[in-house]
């Protein structure tokens, strides 16, 4: 049973910078979203799928996080639903995580270059383009909160999120597809997270962990949209 189609919900569209929806450290805005706090996912824009009238309260208690994907995914998972996890180095389950700058890692959130041509509404301006899925999921359905998996070693990945409990997976009930119309679905995906920056999302001061962490040139490792020697030399 799954979606014939994709809602959006434009009331609870929020562009997140300085200058729209922000707010530094924790957010306490009397909502219950469980036992994991929600920090500003600054640079992203995030685009509201319509889930259910009751909103607040099908979610009381749910924790948000992010599953970055790649552009030819993305469609499929929002009407079918998302697979097990391939690479499960903490489990077996679905991965998610609390951090975006984590899931904003070119392993997980594929990176594409905006050709002039290929601008719309949603980038209308902007030479590369992320998105990745802004989920909620129940705390007990976590059935492990663990370390990166990426290999950076001492570096900080996120200063609001410990490195040591950046990754979760999340339990799947036994089921190899995870069908969102499912009312005991474990995890929901609530909105599409987009980023468009003018210069490659590599440079930008919330990235330069990535040059510490596994990172290439294969796009089944790292969807970088450019050449990794060609972004270092920029950085440098």
């Amino acid at each position: 049973n799954f979606r014939n189609e994709i809602k959006l919900h434009p009331q609870w569209n929020r562009a997140y910078s300085m200058d729209h929806t922000f707010w530094t450290g924790v957010l306490h805005d009397g909502r219950n979203r469980g036992p994991h706090p929600y920090y500003c996912p600054v640079g992203w824009k995030r685009y509201a799928l319509y889930v259910t009238d009751n909103y607040d309260e099908r979610f009381k208690g749910w924790s948000i996080c992010y599953h970055g994907t790649k552009f030819s995914h993305g469609l499929s998972i929002l009407l079918s639903g998302l697979k097990l996890a391939e690479a499960n180095e903490l489990g077996e389950g679905i991965y998610a995580s609390p951090s975006i700058i984590y899931s904003s890692h070119p392993r997980y959130s594929e990176i594409k270059e905006i050709k002039p041509s290929e601008q719309t509404p949603y980038f209308q301006s902007g030479k590369y383009v992320q998105f990745m899925l802004q989920c909620r999921v129940h705390p007990t359905n976590i059935i492990t909160i663990g370390p990166e998996t990426l290999v950076v070693g001492n570096t900080t990945i996120d200063s609001n999120v410990n490195n040591n409990i950046i990754e979760w997976v999340v339990d799947t009930k036994g089921k190899s597809i995870v069908d969102f119309n499912d009312i005991d679905a474990t995890i929901v995906f609530t909105g599409i997270m987009i980023r468009v920056t003018d210069k490659h999302p590599g440079l930008l001061p919330e990235s330069q962990w990535w040059y510490s962490s596994h990172l290439c040139n294969s796009t089944n490792h790292c969807a970088l949209g450019l050449d990794l020697t060609t972004l270092k030399n920029q950085k440098a």
